[in-house]
């Protein structure tokens, strides 16, 4: 039976009721949320100038650090702290190291005794066992311009470079990928079965990347700075950049106005223009930022999120809130690693972060459900693409995405402390 307009009416009015009654929850939560990471991050700011005044005021009364065996941190005399360091070396050995001695010797000893056993079985099982003829494959990788690096299942392949061969391989499924410095190729990956006593291949067909795309740049004002990499771009009369085709980061910035999008992460073709749009508007509630560092090729993170800027690119408009701020470059360290700050309307604050070569350095693998996904690490582009098992990474937080046919896995980076990721590995699903 059909609808009368009274009851279609009362029905979209129900909808509409329960639509704007489930926005309502979304902005409330929403608000909650910020409200809790305000709070948050005022509790940090807190602590750290407590933290700052109190080693100020013990050191400007001639005052050092010590931490004690608690881990507690106490303000003492240079003398009391030489005499506790001289009476932690000088302490003399007590009956419970003792008995702790004797209890590693015997684990020792047990251990051996197992290791002993182990390895006789070894023997024996290796001298008497029947001889079998092990079952491999090989594999030849070639590319159309030699002296590509070669990978296989997302690890380097030291000394490995096309044309090779890999000889003797155990029989199953390889991912291999390829790079070379100024080219790119197609398809990024590709998968070789290897059989036993049978030679399998793989074949790359290059592309020079040192052809120029060209970006026209669209906005509805004028006299805005543009950014690509994170790198000022003279202003262009025709609104028309040619620019290295491929992954680019793209951002534009003006003093007194907020931008819309704040950057855009893309891939620039050979053929044809890609067309960016940048909607500015005015607002009075602006801070700046004004970041130097020794380095100019680290990306700025606000709030975990990529800005699109790198350091030593001037001043910074943003919003006036509080913001956790971070300059990210695998392969270093910053100091301080972050910084939190509140920007007030109007005020311009100056930010220094030097960034060190990081001695600490770990590996770890990044797996996709489907391999091929392009890597994104702080904000730059690696040659690599998953599933890759053997990524080198520095100590510390880092950011991480990934880019497949041009799309990105999420708009925000997703944020890594090295030291927390289980089993060594990152699985994004993408």
């Amino acid at each position: 039976m059909p609808l009368t307009p009274e009851e279609e009416k009362r029905i979209r009015e129900e909808i509409r009721k329960e639509l704007e009654t489930r926005e309502a929850r979304l902005r409330e939560r929403q608000k909650k949320d910020q409200e809790k990471r305000r709070e948050s991050l005022e509790s940090r700011i807190r602590q750290q100038i407590k933290e700052e005044e109190e080693e100020r005021y013990f050191t400007e009364r001639g005052y050092v650090k010590y931490v004690n065996h608690r881990g507690e941190v106490e303000w003492l005399s240079p003398e009391e702290a030489d005499h506790r360091y001289s009476r932690r070396r000088t302490k003399k050995k007590s009956s419970h190291r003792g008995k702790q001695r004797r209890r590693k010797m015997i684990k020792y000893g047990v251990n051996l005794g197992i290791l002993a056993v182990a390895l006789g079985t070894f023997y024996f099982l290796y001298k008497y066992r029947p001889a079998q003829k092990p079952k491999t494959g090989n594999m030849v990788i070639t590319t159309d311009i030699p002296g590509a690096q070669v990978f296989l299942n997302g690890a380097i392949k030291q000394n490995f470079f096309t044309p090779d061969t890999f000889v003797n391989m155990k029989p199953g499924v390889y991912f291999v990928s390829v790079y070379k410095d100024g080219y790119s190729f197609w398809p990024p990956m590709q998968k070789v079965i290897v059989e036993p006593n049978k030679l399998s291949t793989a074949f790359f067909e290059f592309k020079n990347t040192g052809k120029l795309g060209k970006v026209e740049i669209s906005a509805n004002v004028a006299g805005f700075r543009l950014f690509v990499d994170g790198l000022a771009m003279p202003a262009s009369t025709t609104g028309v950049l040619e620019i290295p085709a491929g992954y680019h980061v793209i951002s534009a910035v003006k003093n007194g106005y907020t931008v819309t999008p704040q950057h855009r992460r893309i891939l620039i073709k050979e053929a044809g223009i890609t067309r960016l749009n940048f909607t500015f508007q005015p607002a009075d509630n602006l801070g700046y930022l004004e970041i130097s560092s020794n380095r100019s090729d680290a990306y700025v993170y606000l709030n975990n999120r990529l800005s699109g800027i790198k350091a030593n690119s001037g001043r910074i408009p943003i919003p006036a809130g509080v913001y956790e701020i971070r300059v990210c470059e695998n392969g270093y360290r910053s100091i301080p690693p972050v910084k939190l700050l509140e920007i007030d309307p109007g005020r311009v604050i100056p930010l220094t972060f030097n960034l060190i070569p990081e001695t600490e350095i770990d590996t770890i693998a990044v797996l996709t459900p489907e391999p091929g996904a392009s890597i994104l690490l702080d904000g730059k582009l690696l040659p690599y693409v998953t599933p890759l098992r053997q990524l080198v990474i520095s100590s510390g937080t880092h950011y991480i995405n990934l880019m497949r046919d041009g799309k990105l896995m999420a708009e925000a980076d997703q944020e890594i402390d090295v030291s927390a990721v289980k089993n060594q590995q990152v699985r994004l699903s993408f």
